[in-house]
């Protein structure tokens, strides 16, 4: 066992070593995260765009991302994360796994909670839903990414808002056993200072850091030999390349909005105009892209449009690829054996500790990330990258990306509704399509349902996710912690079931928030259907067992379980919190 002030003498040992260890410290990054997100919360961005499109930490009124429609569809976040990959596998019509990789040594924010022994977990949803006349259903390539660190106890998720036009950028705080798992939005400015595309970021080809690399895999395989979260030790290249193509087809999303707002510009300045043909185009491409040319009157009607508008220095294309780093070989300049020190302990290089478990302030976190030891400038993600183009009014790019945005069940349902591409055209001049055409967002599902509307299509396909209606506030910072005085029942609530229940983003599961004692008690006590949730005595054992809380396979039950094993009854004091159903 270490003894108290012990870190100080390894700090003071390390120091001895710290100079002449090897690597070319001027190499090193000195940007700071804190630093380039104030920069970029200062900046006064002049565009239509992010007038429309803002960049604020919570989403538009009234819209939510997908990861949030897609735990209120569920009722609840699931854990652990082997049951959010499984969720996530249900929208799959195969029930096909998402594409995932092991990253034990990256260059997130959490890097210094990730290991070969519990390493950081990238997902991206490369699964097709079933389709039904129904229901439009959730275009998920492309615009959902996860990535979970078990020891930093947090889920980083990156999903596409449809209604607002954007990516949200979300934190999932206080996920583990035990714990009451916060959903939450993250602070814009931070994430943008690496993900400046507002989009998701991967290195390039050969994925070095991930278990795509023989040398990674090959000490997972000794660490973790089982795997890891459902993830082998060793992955195909394929997989960190399907991952690759998936953040470039996200990095094209906000790229595609900017094209579609600012290249065409205020309605009042054709800006209405030049978005219809931009759609009619892009619906001549999907219709036979063989068949498209850009010499058509209608393609440089469009191009003479765009010139009005285009922003004169070009819309850039954002770069979202990193250099591949390999763990064993690119390490921060300077580290000998001093340093090495540092890191077995978890020390900054002041001595002070960087590597924390589990639950973490934010402000800690960054504080912590900053003195971990720099990167080289070419492969720290906070350095500026240079865009990958820059397109321009006379170009066709904005077609194509818009063509883009459609999914093929999308294109299958136009022109089965169509039948030709006139009538499809056609469609594009009624009133519910155009106004989808006002400045604003490009909305995939809006324009769909108008086409068919306007195609004459009787029931128009729902799609689950446009409404907000039912689900609890947005929250940037979390449920606040909730002070329970000694001896109240809260705190068997607290137990078994504040992780489901308190800061659900579906409001009718989220009776247990509030912000005193007292207003989650008489919440509570309002909702009576929690005595029948608790009834174990007529339900266990019985074909009805399933309407008992927590659920049956959550660690929730497990420690209920075991409570009422040493004849402990916390069920009968829970219940009693609850009014009765009948009040004389």
């Amino acid at each position: 066992m270490r003894k108290p002030g012990s870190a100080v003498c390894i700090a003071a040992a390390a120091a001895l070593f710290l100079s002449g260890c090897g690597g070319d410290s001027e190499e090193a990054s000195k940007l700071k995260v804190s630093d380039l997100a104030e920069q970029q919360e200062a900046v006064d961005f002049d565009r239509l765009s992010y007038d429309l499109i803002p960049r604020s930490d919570l989403p538009p009124e009234g819209t939510r991302s997908l990861f949030d429609h897609m735990i209120k569809d569920n009722g609840a976040l699931p854990f652990p994360f082997e049951d959010v990959i499984s969720l996530v596998s249900q929208y799959d019509r195969e029930g096909r796994k998402p594409t995932m990789v092991l990253v034990p040594d990256g260059r997130s924010l959490l890097k210094g909670q990730a290991s070969f022994h519990k390493p950081r977990v990238i997902l991206a949803a490369d699964i097709e839903p079933p389709t039904s006349d129904a229901d439009l259903g959730i275009y998920f390539k492309g615009r959902l990414f996860m990535g979970f660190v078990e020891d930093a106890a947090e889920i980083e998720v990156i999903s596409y808002n449809e209604a607002a036009g954007r990516f949200e950028f979300q934190l999932v705080k206080d996920y583990r056993e035990g714990g009451v798992p916060q959903i939450t939005y993250a602070r814009r400015a931070v994430c943008i200072t690496c993900h400046t595309g507002e989009a998701p970021i991967f290195p390039v080809r050969p994925w070095d850091e991930t278990n795509a690399n023989p040398q990674v895999a090959a000490e997972l395989g000794r660490q973790i030999p089982e795997g890891y979260a459902g993830v082998p030790a060793s992955v195909p290249l394929s997989e960190p390349e399907r991952i690759d193509e998936l953040t470039d087809v996200g990095n094209n999303i906000p790229v595609t909005q900017a094209m579609w707002i600012d290249g065409c510009g205020p309605d009042d300045a054709g800006g209405q105009q030049c978005r219809s043909l931009m759609l009619s185009e892009a619906l001549r491409y999907i219709w036979n892209p063989a068949a498209f040319s850009t010499d058509s009157d209608s393609h440089k009607a469009l191009l003479a449009l765009q010139a009005v508008n285009w922003p004169k220095a070009g819309i850039e294309v954002p770069n979202n690829d990193l250099f591949s780093r390999n763990p064993f070989v690119d390490k921060p300049p300077g580290r000998g054996f001093g340093h090495f020190l540092l890191d077995l302990f978890g020390l900054g290089d002041d001595g002070s500790a960087i590597v924390r478990r589990g639950v973490v302030d934010d402000d800690v976190k960054l504080a912590d990330f900053e003195k971990l030891p720099p990167l080289r400038k070419d492969l720290d993600p906070l350095t500026p990258r240079p865009a990958k183009a820059v397109h321009k009014a006379s170009t066709s790019d904005a077609v194509y990306s818009i063509a883009r945005m459609f999914s093929a069940p999308d294109k299958q349902r136009l022109s089965r509704a169509a039948g030709s591409l006139d009538r499809l055209l056609a469609a594009v001049d009624s009133e519910a399509v155009q106004q989808q055409m006002q400045a604003g967002p490009f909305r995939r599902v809006k324009v769909v349902q108008a086409l068919l509307s306007a195609l004459g299509v009787e029931q128009v396909p729902e799609y689950c996710c446009s409404s907000t209606e039912g689900m609890s506030e947005p929250l940037v910072h979390g449920v606040e912690p909730l002070e329970i005085s000694e001896g109240s029942v809260l705190k068997e609530y607290e137990t078994y079931c504040f992780a489901c229940h308190r800061g659900n983003p579906r409001a009718d599961l989220n009776f247990m928030a509030g912000k005193t004692e007292e207003e989650v008690l008489a919440r509570i006590g309002e909702t009576t259907e929690i005595r029948e949730a608790l009834d174990y005595e007529r339900y266990l054992g019985t074909d009805k067992a399933a309407k008992l809380m927590p659920p049956a396979k959550s660690w929730q039950r497990r420690e209920l379980d075991k409570a009422m094993a040493a004849g402990e009854d916390p069920t009968s004091a829970m219940a009693e919190a609850v009014q009765s159903l009948f009040d004389f």
